[in-house]
């Protein structure tokens, strides 16, 4: 399902879209809670974004839209297979949709991610950082094909999205990440056992799609 993402400039009307779509996520978590045994899925998030695409210090497009994360264990019979990373086998489903804008209100266009794979997943204290593969279309259809990303739940509450640059043509550069923030969240407060081994490992991979 596609959802565009529409700009509003008026408080009252952003707060009553923001409660819409709050209202919305929440209901498709609690259906989705009740297959969560038949998918094996541990961790469930949905939010929306919020950020300025920064270059030399000044904005160069507003990002907005919504995003949702699933990371579910990667075996039917849910056993732990311990990889190199010292976590449980899992992979990974990241989706998002978001519009791109120019400052002063031209240029605006869609981006749609999906066919996210990715079996990369770390759990590093409250952190959650995924690095994968996806498609990203545009208004015109496939744009970037097979693109790395790196999904970064930053306190379980924050989302940063890292984009490869070389891949999209520079068209998602910037020096920070493309920042979101949770709306609706199942698993979350899920500890993971091996937390303290994961996080040298997790700042090496964070620098992976700015190549």
């Amino acid at each position: 399902m596609t959802i565009n993402f529409i700009l509003l400039k008026d408080n009252s009307l952003s707060h009553m879209f923001q409660q819409t779509w709050a209202t919305k996520l929440s209901k498709i978590s609690d259906i989705n809670l009740k297959n969560q045994s038949k998918e094996n899925i541990i961790v469930e998030a949905a939010g929306h974004f919020a950020n300025n695409q920064l270059k030399d210090g000044t904005v160069q497009w507003i990002q907005g839209g919504l995003w949702n994360l699933k990371i579910k264990t990667a075996n039917e019979d849910n056993t732990s297979n311990t990889e190199n990373t010292g976590s449980p086998n899992m992979k990974a489903i990241f989706s998002a949709n978001f519009t791109m804008i120019k400052p002063d209100g031209s240029l605006s266009h869609n981006h749609d991610i999906n066919n996210f794979t990715s079996n990369n997943v770390i759990f590093a204290g409250n952190d959650i950082i995924i690095t994968g593969i996806a498609d990203i279309h545009s208004n015109i259809g496939l744009e970037f094909k097979q693109v790395p990303l790196t999904v970064h739940l930053m306190g379980k509450k924050v989302l940063g999205l890292m984009i490869n640059v070389k891949k999209t043509n520079g068209h998602f550069a910037s020096p920070n990440e493309m920042f979101g923030t949770l709306i609706s969240g199942l698993g979350l407060d899920t500890k993971n056992n091996n937390n303290n081994n994961n996080n040298n490992k997790s700042m090496s991979i964070m620098n992976m799609t700015k190549k």
